[in-house]
């Protein structure tokens, strides 16, 4: 019999203990061997391990049921761990930048031995936690989050491996800062990149697969659409986009096939969550109220 998959909730919570018991071998390592892009890479490790426990959290909040005061639930929770975890990453890198600036000025002795052992148990560890998260990672923002911090970190320790193979054949201990800022500068990106996203999600921006024009487009062009106006496109989570508009009809006896045919249109652009007002031609696109023309005096008295 099959044993049942890991959920993504399990598959984080592995990696999780796995990125603890790293960071304490790893920063040990750095402090005996004095490498600074080993303890850099430690201090990577810790921050898998806060990204991780973060995105577990809110994966978990996420999933509670929609409420009278959490309308929506709390699907934003996760990206609200996604840009901690981008900002930790940004700070994480200038820290890195700013003691690889002293040891260009004062490199330090290097054991080799022991930076090489330690990178490379590191390594094998990130590269495990790469593979457990493999499907997780598109399973949301949040967990795309914590998957970056975990694939940085395997580029990283690889990083490490390689200074410390150059100190040990040329003694050059330059390696060891300039690995250090290449560690720095992919953290870097890779918290930007994710801050970006989830500031798009809490400007409630369009989605940058859909062009907002290009719904317009595919709305007018519904039988029956005379205009579509007050339109907004926005994401409460990248998977999960929003639409509300009123939309301008030529006859409100057709209402209900319109309206179809304009979810069913939405839906196989993937807007599934859509709230339409449907208007009768009697309103200016531009109106917010429609005028209601008031009866004739002669109609009022059945003249």
């Amino acid at each position: 019999m099959a044993r049942p998959a890991l959920t993504v909730e399990k598959r984080i919570a592995v990696a999780f203990g796995i990125s603890l018991s790293i960071f304490a071998v790893e920063l040990a390592g750095g402090l005996l061997s004095g490498s600074l892009a080993l303890i850099s890479d430690a201090g990577h490790v810790l921050a898998d391990a806060v990204a991780l426990g973060l995105s577990w959290y809110a994966l978990t909040l996420s999933r509670r049921h929609s409420t009278g005061k959490a309308t929506f639930g709390y699907h934003r929770a996760g990206i609200m761990a996604a840009l901690i975890n981008g900002a930790m990453l940004v700070a994480m890198a200038v820290l890195i930048f700013s003691e690889a600036y002293e040891r260009f000025l004062t490199p330090p002795e290097i054991q080799t031995t022991t930076l090489l052992a330690v990178a490379s148990l590191g390594l094998l560890a990130n590269l495990s936690m790469v593979w457990l998260l493999r499907d997780a990672h598109s399973h949301s923002l949040n967990i795309r989050s914590a998957w970056l911090h975990v694939l940085s970190d395997s580029l990283a320790s690889l990083g490490v491996i390689i200074s410390g193979v150059i100190i040990l054949t040329t003694g050059w201990r330059y390696a060891d800062p300039i690995a250090s800022v290449l560690i720095g500068g992919l953290i870097l990106v890779g918290g930007w990149r994710v801050i970006r996203d989830a500031a798009a999600v809490f400007l409630e921006l369009a989605p940058r697969n859909l062009d907002s024009d290009e719904v317009l487009r595919v709305m007018r062009s519904v039988p029956g659409v005379m205009n579509v106006h007050d339109f907004h496109l926005w994401m409460i989570t990248p998977q999960i986009v929003a639409l509300a508009a009123h939309v301008q009809v030529e006859d409100k006896a057709a209402n209900e096939g319109i309206f179809s045919e304009l979810e069913t249109r939405l839906r196989d652009l993937g807007i599934d969550h859509t709230t339409l007002q449907l208007e009768g031609r009697d309103c200016a696109a531009g109106e917010t109220f429609c005028h209601m023309d008031q009866p004739a005096e002669h109609e009022k008295h059945g003249h």
